[in-house]
């Protein structure tokens, strides 16, 4: 060992005598990082190898990390993919160390923010009531909680809600009534904006397609909101749902979930836990966004952080590795695959202890993908000691680091605006192939079209991305399909007031979606959905349209004033190159930069 070596190992701190548990067996821990984490991990696997996605969830919370849903299906699934496995509900110690660095790298970073403190698109507008809600301001009392979500035949306002708003001392508004109809909807909405705090409960008896779209406009208008889920029905009024439009109703609830949580907002299953919550909120002025596990909430922080991508990377490495497929890489191949992934050449301990102890012994060993997982992870964290020396090392390190790149941190993705984005009714439809594309390359406009085979939950946070980089949306909820969650989806970016132009139409009787026709109280409810969403249109002052040619054309002349506008009052040349080639950009093709993060 040369000079150099030995002194700036004598500056670095004790590391945990890794060879002890080597020679145990348990060669996953490699300093105090993965000890942390394997103790959090043994306190919720019971003991088993592989932790579930429910003591995942308590293991990141121990940890001070709350991911939000969409990111825990994101870590699950790439698991899946990367080592395949019977079940997708379990993940290994391995895979848990480099997801829980991945979120603990990103919490400590300044410039990763939750979305509602961004000064985006997302921000708060209050509604300037129409001259017919003014004059009713004087019938309706101003009241703490508006008790908004499912209503007949459910009674869990009733039954749960308003006993407990008495017990602490909290007036309400309750809109339920015995037969709605769409002329309460205004008054409905006065009502929410006199309300201090929003209670949405989508209860399981019914399909609440109108109270979803509700409460996601409100979570978008950044509105105090707390959201109750309480699952998915399985019967309505008597009528069985089909798996097919279970799995519908289940894509909106996610997409809900996932809206709702990149507001740092958290959703709750028990309807006892939101109320004690609404009360925390109201009477002792809790922001929403700071309730804890103490108060039975389930917080999210940092939603917009990308999961995924450092395993993915992780695993192609181990594979260049290990060319054999034997399933192993030794020592020394992991110590260069450590260095290519981090870009960090530093003198490891756990590294330095194993190979002394091999050296004595004559062992040769070996890292299967689990614990190279496990070495990668304290390998990130590994800091030596600061000394005058290793400071001057270090600053000349990243100098030269600047022009490297490291194939495991590096998750910058090249963010390509586009004009519009396609959103809307998918399955059994070809508007935008057959319609909508050819007018906007005939216009020299972009687009992002988000249709992929095999659609999946790992796609939202692509999906929020790329319509984050998108001027435009259209959405088109058609007469063929349900399109509950494009329902949804639209609704918050219109809450959000973004650039939105809508096509709308109903479904129709006897309509046959999926190969099932739709039962007359099926038709009643989405299109309750659809009145919901288009009266929220029409007050944002969203232009509506029925038919999607007539859609398309508006936004066409809309994008080309909007332009002309920015030519005017901005002149220098800069502002005309403003456009890439009408080329489309899907997640699933592989020239997309956004495919890489699936591994596509």
């Amino acid at each position: 060992m040369s000079s150099f070596r030995k002194f700036t190992q004598w500056f670095q701190p004790e590391p945990e005598n890794v060879v002890l548990n080597w020679i145990r067996g348990a060669n996953v821990v490699f300093g105090p990082v993965t000890r942390r984490y394997l103790d959090s991990f043994e306190r919720h696997s019971e003991g088993a190898k592989r932790i579930t996605d429910r003591q995942l969830v308590k293991a990141l919370n121990e940890l001070g990390f709350f991911p939000t849903k969409s990111q825990v299906y994101c870590m699950l699934h790439t698991a899946a993919d990367c080592c395949p496995r019977e079940t997708t509900d379990r993940i290994t110690f391995g895979e848990f160390c480099i997801f829980a660095s991945e979120l603990e790298q990103q919490y400590v970073k300044p410039s990763v923010l939750p979305r509602f403190t961004s000064p985006s698109h997302s921000r708060y507008r209050p509604i300037p009531p129409s001259p017919s809600k003014k004059h009713r301001s004087s019938v309706i009392a101003n009241f703490n909680v508006f008790l908004g979500g499912s209503c007949n035949p459910t009674t869990w306002r009733r039954d749960v809600a308003i006993p407990l708003l008495k017990q602490y001392s909290l007036t309400f508004y309750n809109p339920q009534v015995e037969s709605w109809s769409p002329d309460l909807i205004e008054i409905e909405d006065q009502a929410k904006r006199l309300a201090d705090l929003l209670l949405f409960v989508i209860d399981n008896s019914t399909r609440s397609i109108a109270s979803m779209v509700e409460a996601s406009f409100l979570a978008g208008a950044q509105r105090p909101l707390i959201l109750v889920l309480r699952g998915l029905p399985s019967v309505v009024e008597n009528e069985n749902i089909s798996k097919k439009e279970l799995a519908d109703m289940g894509t909106a609830h996610a997409f809900l979930c996932d809206l709702v949580e990149r507001q740092c907002l958290p959703i709750f299953d028990d309807l006892d836990a939101a109320l004690h919550c609404t009360a925390k909120v109201l009477n002792q002025g809790v922001p929403i966004s700071d309730l804890g596990l103490s108060d039975g909430a389930q917080p999210v922080k940092y939603p917009d952080v990308r999961i995924g991508l450092r395993l993915i990377n992780l695993k192609e490495t181990f594979r260049t590795y290990d060319p054999q497929k034997t399933g192993f890489i030794a020592l020394t191949d992991a110590l260069l695959a450590m260095r290519s992934l981090t870009q960090r050449d530093l003198s490891f301990p756990a590294y330095d202890q194993i190979m002394r102890s091999c050296s004595k012994s004559g062992d040769k060993p070996e890292f299967d993908y689990n614990e190279f997982c496990c070495l990668v992870t304290e390998y990130l964290f590994y800091q030596p000691a600061r000394t005058g020396l290793s400071k001057i090392f270090q600053s000349t390190y990243r100098f030269f680091r600047q022009f490297g790149r490291s194939d495991l941190d590096d998750e910058e993705e090249v963010e390509i605006q586009r004009d519009v984005f396609l959103g809307g009714s998918c399955r059994d439809s070809h508007w935008r192939e057959e319609i909508v594309i050819p007018i906007l390359r005939k216009n020299g406009l972009t687009y992002f079209d988000p249709v992929v085979p095999n659609w999946n939950l790992r796609y939202l946070p692509l999906e929020a991305q790329a319509k984050d980089n998108c001027n435009y949306l259209l959405y088109v909820i058609n007469n063929l399909s349900r399109s509950a969650a494009s329902m949804v989806e639209v609704a918050h970016y219109i809450g959000q007031d973004r650039n939105v132009v809508l096509c709308i139409q109903d479904l129709t009787d006897g309509v046959v979606v999926d190969g099932e026709e739709l039962t007359p109280r099926a038709v009643k409810d989405y299109n309750r959905g659809r009145q919901y969403l288009a009266d929220v249109a029409s007050r944002e002052r969203v232009p509506i349209f029925e038919d999607v040619t007539e859609a398309t054309h508006a936004l066409v002349e809309r994008i080309k004033r909007d332009q002309e506008k920015v030519m005017r009052e901005n002149p220098s040349p800069s502002h005309h190159a403003c456009h890439i080639p009408a080329t489309p950009q899907n997640p699933g093709d592989p020239r997309s930069p956004m495919s890489s993060c699936l591994g596509l």
